[in-house]
């Protein structure tokens, strides 16, 4: 199946290479093939209307990627003297006990991920047996710690087994292009890895396919590849696609645009359908502070601004173990079973 025909591998093309890279600082590669199109010439109009509006603060939503395209054109470009092997450091969603939903098996297997749906009248599926020694709840037993290495936040074991093959590991993030999902990275200097680049690559792809991910990406003077390990099939394998580096301002990782302010919570306490808004939004923007820093609220709780109503405001980022909920780059969002037992 084409790119062109099929949204979720487009995402490898697509997606935003957010690392801060020893030596060079924070940088965003992207691939898009229309991120080097001309800008519309009606976004002067735009912003004309957008500045006669009233300056109301809205809903911080997944941008659309016009505007993401927009922020990149308008950013320092930046010229990568050497390439790095880029390793996607996302671990396996576990299947929760709530029947409500969709149930999302691991992903960090050796198989595509396998969706679930299960019937309503069904009682509450029981965890597999990695979601048992992960700590899920099973009857009349006991909540544990779950091993880093079965966390879905595989970033640290991913870098350590880069550090100890290739010295500086470069971290950041694989992001959407509408900056709506966010998925832990690592890289290396594929210089630094081995003498030869096919040493390197086969290093990546050693450490990748031991942590149950199903590509590695090359950036660099080359351009961006996508070579994938075999795990998913739906994974393309890419290869000298024109890419588009540029310096990454200390920014909000939610917002489309640099120099935006502080985000504004969807959703709220009112009713059930508000409810589920926030705790959905709440679960993305830690999602995204856990794998990105932000140079706006820094992850603290900061007071609404002043046109808004009091409720809701922005909270304090939840902790990597206490994110239930993950929004993927299929467009879902998976409930998972908490990493570390409740407090």
């Amino acid at each position: 199946m084409s790119l062109e025909s099929d949204p979720l591998t487009a995402t490898w093309r697509d997606q935003l290479i957010e690392l801060d890279l020893p030596g060079v600082g924070p940088i965003t590669a992207c691939a898009d093939p229309l991120l080097c199109a001309e800008a519309p010439s009606a976004r002067a109009d735009e912003d004309d209307a957008q500045e006669l509006a009233p300056r109301r603060c809205r809903p911080t939503t997944a941008p659309e990627q016009a505007t993401v395209r927009a922020a990149l054109r308008e950013r320092s470009p930046l010229l990568l003297e050497h390439s790095w092997l880029v390793v996607p450091a996302l671990g396996p969603v576990l299947p929760t006990l709530a029947p409500q939903g969709t149930v999302l098996a691991d992903l960090g297997g050796d198989r595509a991920p396998c969706e679930v749906r299960p019937e309503l009248t069904e009682p509450p599926a029981r965890p597999s047996r990695e979601g048992v020694r992960a700590g899920a709840a099973v009857e009349g037993g006991q909540r544990g710690m779950r091993p880093p290495a079965l966390s879905w936040f595989r970033r640290p074991v991913v870098a350590g087994a880069l550090r100890r093959r290739g010295g500086p590991v470069a971290l950041g993030a694989l992001v959407g292009p509408r900056r709506e999902w966010f998925e832990p990275a690592a890289a290396a200097r594929e210089d630094l890895l081995a003498d030869h680049p096919d040493q390197a690559l086969e290093s990546a792809l050693v450490i990748a396919m031991d942590q149950g991910q199903s590509a590695v990406l090359r950036i660099g003077p080359g351009g961006l590849d996508v070579i994938p390990t075999g795990s998913d099939p739906r994974v393309p394998a890419l290869e000298g696609l024109d890419l588009t580096v540029t310096a990454r301002p200390a920014q909000c990782p939610l917002q489309g645009s640099d120099g935006a302010g502080p985000c504004r919570p969807q959703g709220g306490p009112w009713i059930a359908r508000a409810q589920a808004a926030q705790v959905d939004w709440e679960a993305r923007r830690s999602q995204a502070l856990a794998v990105q820093a932000c140079g706006v609220c820094f992850g603290e709780a900061l007071p609404p601004e002043p046109d808004q109503p009091p409720v809701p405001r922005l909270s304090h980022r939840a902790a990597v173990p206490a994110i239930d909920r993950l929004h993927l780059r299929s467009g879902a969002v998976v409930r998972i079973d908490p990493i570390a037992p409740p407090r």
